[in-house]
């Protein structure tokens, strides 16, 4: 007796499904080996991309995975699909997929703008197409960041029975100051003076240590890069401070 094609086409759809294993009914498991989430990560010349490891399992086989970017910070909940893609591949041959795949990919980031940039990778497997998202956030660094004193400014006389204030102005637009440090005449291994890691950037010399004249303030901003920028003044500590409007030395 001759077979119906409707029949057929039934068992086929009723089948289908028993490829697949019934145990797998979750998405794959999607890590951002490296860099870490909030890694600053320094560009340059010599440096102009930036490496990433990525990895994806699943028990049915990882049938494909995709990686998009967008400068800016945010969550999975943003349309992603509609940024520019950075990647993708698809593992999965004649039916079959490996359950792990691990990648190393660079992607060269000389020319864009410094800041934040958020990668979402998406990771598909064989089990009905079943997909998961990670996101990775990284902050890329051009340049050391910019500092300058705004007090004392260069040549005041400063009173030597008082601590004095220094007040510091640094910036840095990729990954951010990390922290501001201040020397007196020379920048050395040694502990720095005075130390302040958040803004406004208010530094202090002990009056033990108002010595000299001139005496050489030097401050060194440093940013989460690692790169560092220098700025200084001079300035005439006197034995005695203002009396009666005037200055006494």
């Amino acid at each position: 007796m001759k077979k119906s094609p409707w029949l057929t086409l039934v068992l086929l759809v009723v089948l289908l499904p028993l490829a697949v294993p019934a145990d797998d009914l979750t998405p794959p498991t999607v890590t951002w080996n490296a860099p870490g989430e909030g890694t600053c990560w320094q560009i340059d010349a010599t440096h102009p991309e930036l490496g990433m490891v990525i990895s994806a399992e699943d028990p049915s086989g990882v049938k494909q995975g995709q990686i998009w970017s967008k400068k800016g910070r945010y969550g999975l909940t943003a349309d992603f699909r509609s940024w520019p893609r950075l990647w993708g591949h698809t593992y999965a041959r004649d039916g079959v997929a490996p359950p792990s795949v691990r990648e190393t990919l660079l992607f060269r980031m000389m020319g864009f703008e410094e800041g934040v940039y958020t990668f979402i990778a998406e990771f598909a497997d064989m089990a009905f197409h079943n997909m998961r998202q990670q996101v990775l956030h990284v902050s890329i660094d051009h340049a050391p960041p910019t500092v300058s004193i705004t007090a004392p400014t260069a040549g005041k006389v400063v009173c030597r029975d008082r601590n004095l204030a220094v007040s510091v102005s640094a910036s840095d637009s990729g990954c951010g100051v990390a922290q501001v440090q201040l020397y007196l005449n020379e920048v050395t291994s040694t502990t720095p003076v005075s130390v302040d890691a958040t803004r406004p950037y208010q530094l202090t010399v002990p009056k033990e240590l108002l010595r000299g004249d001139p005496l050489r303030i030097i401050v060194r901003a440093i940013d989460r890069a690692g790169r560092s920028s220098l700025a200084e003044v001079s300035v005439r500590p006197i034995l005695f401070c203002r009396m009666g409007g005037t200055v006494r030395r």
